[in-house]
Order: C-alpha cells, then sequence, then structure tokens
C-alpha cells in the first residue's frame, strides 16, 4: 500500500511553526482561568461564618457578644451609662449593616449581658458626614440609592430600645434634603458640632471606633 507524495512527509522535513499570536491568545486566556480561580479560593477563604458562641440579650441578629468568666470586671448595674455612637460613614460591616451602628448594637448587648437594667443605659447614636445616609427616610433612601436601606431592620431594632437618634442637620442640608426626608422618631440638630457638645456637657461620653 503506498500513499499519495502530496500527503506525505519526508523524515527530515521540520515542524511548521506556531502561528505566534495563536499562541499568546492562548497564553492569556490560561492566565486569566488561572487567575480567576485564585480570586474565587481567596473569596472562599475570607469568608466568615458567625461564631456559634456568641449572644444576643437584647439587640437580634447584630452586635453579637461573648459570655466570660464569673470573675470579670462588670459595669456597675446601678449607675447610669450615657454614651454616644459617632456614624460618619456609611460603610458597612462583612455582614451588610454600619460598622458604627452594629458598635451600638454591640453595647445594648454587651451591658445587657452584664445584667445592667434598659432604663441604666442611655445611648445616643449622632448621624453626620456621609452617615445621614443612613438616617433618611424608606422612601428618600431607595429614591437616592435605587434600593432599600440595608440598616433599616437594625435602626428599628435601636429605636425600640431606646437608643435617641440625632440627625446633623448641615449634612443633610448640604445633601439637599430636609427634616420630613429624615426616619421617624429621628431628632434633626442644628448641627453635629454643637449637638456632641451638648451631650458632652449631659455627661455622655464618646464611643471609641472598633479596629477593623
Amino acid at each position: 500500500m503506498s500513499y499519495d507524495k502530496a500527503t506525505t512527509m519526508p523524515p527530515d522535513a521540520e515542524l511548521a511553526p506556531s502561528n505566534p499570536r495563536r499562541v499568546l491568545a492562548w497564553a492569556g486566556i490560561a492566565l486569566a482561568l488561572l487567575l480567576a480561580c485564585g480570586a474565587a479560593v481567596a473569596l472562599l477563604g475570607t469568608q466568615t461564618h458567625p461564631d456559634p458562641r456568641l449572644t444576643y440579650p437584647r439587640i437580634h441578629g447584630a452586635g453579637g457578644v461573648l459570655p466570660v468568666g464569673p470573675h470579670a470586671l462588670m459595669p456597675s448595674v446601678t449607675a447610669d451609662h450615657r454614651l454616644y455612637v459617632d456614624v460618619d460613614s456609611d460603610q458597612p460591616t462583612r455582614d451588610g449593616v454600619n460598622t458604627r451602628l452594629h458598635t451600638a448594637a454591640k453595647l445594648l448587648n454587651l451591658y445587657a449581658l452584664a445584667g445592667v437594667p434598659n432604663d441604666k443605659v442611655h445611648l445616643v447614636v449622632l448621624f453626620y458626614g456621609k452617615g445621614v445616609d443612613l438616617a433618611l427616610s424608606d422612601q428618600a433612601y431607595e429614591q437616592k440609592f435605587g434600593h432599600p436601606n440595608p440598616n433599616a431592620s437594625l435602626i428599628r431594632q435601636l429605636r425600640q430600645a431606646n437608643v435617641s437618634m440625632i440627625v446633623c442637620g448641615q449634612a443633610l442640608g448640604h445633601q439637599n434634603f430636609v427634616a420630613s426626608n429624615i426616619r421617624p422618631g429621628m431628632t434633626l440638630a442644628l448641627s453635629a458640632l454643637t449637638a456632641r457638645e451638648e451631650l458632652q456637657a449631659a455627661g455622655y461620653g464618646p464611643v471609641p471606633k472598633e479596629p477593623e
């Protein structure tokens, strides 16, 4: 059996070089796939699950706290605790709620865990800067951002826990909103600067920001 000469290749013939553009294209695709896989693995590695040891004695679903030993230093159950939390950013936590509202929830849970009566904890949340976005009513927030406020449920819980909420009138006005655009139950102040001074004069202390 013989082959047609047109279809045979001499033994010493060299293979034709591949198309350089095609080689580069396939290399680029392979690299992109590797990077995508690496990013997916990294994302899975950073996802966290709630610690099953966390408890939520007063505010549910946010600001979980851990029980401690019986000899730990505890806050007084007879003194009045007056604190205010600055909310100057709309930055969320990994759970989607605002970092400072998360801190406010944690404070209430900590005092509840310590057995401090609810009427002994006086907490104020002060919204200013970008934080005033979180103080907008459901309608105003959705008109601005196109989706519901992810902090709405937590804000309602905090209000039900008698947390006072003050909104900076200057920051609100600079965003072209008025008093009727803030959530029901919140108080509009002349400014965060003057409101903060009034709170401090009344014995309220600032709550520092928690580490990331």
